[in-house]
């Protein structure tokens, strides 16, 4: 069972072992402000944890927008013509974590951990999305994406093996007060 009252999804870190869904309107807009919010609850110290593409298999405009390096620590991203990488805390296995990724042309590029804003790219202004329609998120897995994307620090991720709760795409930048009413809900 997950974090909150209804089980988790549970990742094997195996190919076919993924979560996907479709039509994302903020996160195929340039310069449109979007925040990610979900829980995890790592087995594994690497893997992709949220991927965003033009096509069913992970492909065409492609990235993960945060995932989990090598040695654990806690990645995310935007391109705006190159991939902008922000590394963040390394994180223990078997724990709950909330991770809050939020991005505006005001603020620029943000990661929460635990509802505390722990870095931050102010200077990361710029979004360039796909423009085209509709957006598949994929959890856990970059599919058939992974080394043909703008994959940044993120470039050859394996899937993720653990749990992912609560998943969340909102259309404007979270507030830190908002981080924070949804870590404690």
């Amino acid at each position: 069972s997950g974090r909150w009252s209804s089980p988790a999804i549970s990742f094997t870190g195996s190919n076919t072992s993924y979560f996907q869904a479709i039509g994302f309107t903020a996160l195929r807009i340039s310069n449109h402000e979007f925040s990610i919010s979900f829980w995890m609850y790592p087995e594994s110290l690497s893997g992709t944890l949220v991927h965003v593409s033009s096509s069913l298999n992970g492909t065409g405009w492609c990235m993960p927008f945060i995932g989990l390096t090598g040695n654990g620590s806690l990645v995310a991203q935007i391109y705006n013509g190159v991939t902008l990488s922000l590394l963040g805390p390394n994180v223990s296995l078997s724990t709950w974590y909330q991770i809050v990724q939020t991005w505006s042309p005001t603020n620029g590029l943000k990661l929460y951990v635990n509802s505390w804003m722990t870095y931050s790219w102010s200077s990361a202004t710029s979004f360039l999305a796909s423009g085209s329609s509709p957006m598949y998120v994929t959890l856990a897995n970059s599919l058939f994406g992974s080394g043909s994307c703008h994959g940044g620090m993120l470039n050859s991720t394996m899937p993720f093996i653990g749990a992912i709760d609560d998943f969340r795409v909102y259309g404007r930048e979270l507030t830190a007060t908002d981080v924070c009413t949804i870590y404690n809900s």
